[in-house]
């Protein structure tokens, strides 16, 4: 076999071989690092066995010879035993010669596997620690969350006078309580929420929502707040209701993030405003204040985990973290603008959200003026509006491709109604359908039947805003 190169030219151990991977060859630092009397010594040996322990063992001749057949070259990682015993990780290269022969390198990579194993022990600790701290946080949040919502009911109770009529002191006390008692739930909601989306358990479950009802309830929620800071909370009117399939209770809690943000940042008398739009086949949420706004520097951070503004040092710097993914789960976009575009101060944060067709309303009459006086409340809530007798519903002549919810006039027999109503729920398709029936006049076995079935009796006058809060979700 002709010598094609200089094996001494190698800073790694370098062997020639035969056809069958006996050596015939090696240079100086192929004894070093074997530990070897001399290059003699190697001479004869068959290089297929430098491996030690390795998954291939016997089998490794035929692994390479057929490996080498479609590839110039084979690398693999593996334990080598020296002649002393002792043993170390190598990267072994196998090249196939023109001739038939092979050329084998060895490079010691001990130090390296020892590096990532260090790596790879440390990674593990910080795992574990924070699993630890994870799990610590989430028990303590499921502890804080039982006394929070029973305070949450007792101050819901008195305010409604269980104990009798307080004065204007005591209830503006037990409002102050109220936010406090609040805003404690919205953290520990944020932590729970986080512990789920590190361990990738949180799981939404969509509905069919109208998201201006859902951004207006979280206005509300956050009126006390803003009044006691003397500030203005605006939120534009909209034409005709959004709706997203989302997850409401989870969006609810972006929502409310981003306006607690925009109090807590907002000085004294200072504005807040919050909109609802169209663009194309997305909603565009919008939150502007006139507050500190956030610098330059910041803006890339804020969304981060832990992250938090200014000198201020309440809060746990997760509520933009957890909008921002929460968000993004919705398949939305999350983003933060400071200043407020065309002015010099304040912060803008602006969500998308796909939008999904709004849901169809059944109105079950025979009454024109009652078709019309509905007809006029649902239309701004963007709900596709058609009128069916009690007939199509009792013949089953309904099909439903979108979320769907029935009114039906009262005034009609009311014992047809409720067969009716039973028809539908023993429908799959419609057994949680919002039902309402509307009338003046239903004697109370009749209405504790309906209410058997899942069904809202409401009188004719209700309010719009009643009909409207009964049909939002």
């Amino acid at each position: 076999m002709s010598r094609l190169f200089t094996l001494d030219a190698f800073y790694e151990a370098a062997f020639q071989t035969d056809h069958d991977f006996n050596i015939v060859d090696c240079n100086a630092r192929a004894v070093e690092i074997l530990r070897t009397p001399s290059v003699q010594a190697l001479h004869g040996r068959n290089a297929a066995d430098l491996p030690f322990e390795h998954e291939l063992s016997a089998e490794f001749p035929t692994y390479l010879r057929e490996r080498l057949t479609v590839v110039p070259f084979v690398v693999i990682e593996a334990r080598v035993q020296r002649d002393d015993k002792t043993t170390f990780w190598a990267e072994i290269v196998t090249h196939r010669l023109d001739d038939g022969s092979y050329l084998v390198t060895l490079r010691d990579i001990s130090a390296r596997i020892e590096s990532l194993q260090h790596a790879e022990a440390a990674n593990e600790r910080l795992r574990a620690m924070l699993r630890d701290r994870m799990e610590f946080v989430s028990n303590v949040s499921h502890e804080l969350r039982t006394p929070l919502t029973s305070m949450s009911y007792a101050l819901a109770n008195l305010n409604r006078g269980i104990c009798g009529i307080l004065s204007e002191k005591a209830i503006g006390y037990i409002e102050r309580l109220r936010v406090d008692v609040n805003r404690l739930m919205a953290t520990v909601h944020d932590l729970l929420d986080l512990r789920q989306l590190e361990n990738g358990t949180l799981t939404l479950h969509c509905t069919h929502t109208p998201l201006h009802h859902l951004l207006k309830a979280s206005v509300k929620a956050l009126a006390i707040q803003a009044e006691m800071k003397q500030q203005t909370f605006r939120l534009e009117a909209i034409d005709t209701e959004l709706y997203g399939f989302v997850d409401r209770q989870k969006l609810e809690r972006v929502f409310f993030n981003i306006l607690a943000n925009a109090v807590k940042y907002t000085p004294e008398y200072g504005t807040i405003t919050a909109r609802l739009y169209r663009q194309e086949n997305v909603g565009v949420i919008e939150v502007d204040d006139n507050g500190i706004g956030i610098s330059s520097e910041d803006l890339p951070r804020v969304s981060q985990r832990y992250f938090r503004v200014g000198s201020h040092v309440t809060g746990t710097g997760l509520g933009l973290s957890i909008v921002r993914e929460l968000t993004e789960l919705h398949h939305g976009t999350f983003a933060i603008t400071s200043p407020v575009p065309q002015t010099s101060q304040g912060t803008r944060i602006t969500l998308t959200l796909p939008l999904c067709v709004p849901p169809t309303t059944y109105i079950v009459a025979d009454d024109p003026i009652f078709t019309e006086t509905l007809s006029v409340t649902l239309r701004p809530l963007g709900h596709h509006l058609q009128t069916v007798t009690l007939n199509d519903i009792l013949k089953e002549r309904l099909t439903a491709t979108v979320p769907m919810n029935f009114i039906f006039d009262g005034d009609l027999s009311q014992s047809t109604v409720v067969n009716a109503i039973c028809t539908l729920r023993r429908l799959p398709t419609f057994a949680q359908s919002p039902i309402i029936i509307l009338t003046d006049s239903m004697d109370t076995p009749m209405r504790n039947e309906c209410e058997r079935w899942r069904t809202s009796v409401r009188s004719r006058s209700i309010s719009a805003k009643e009909l409207s809060d009964l049909l939002a979700y």
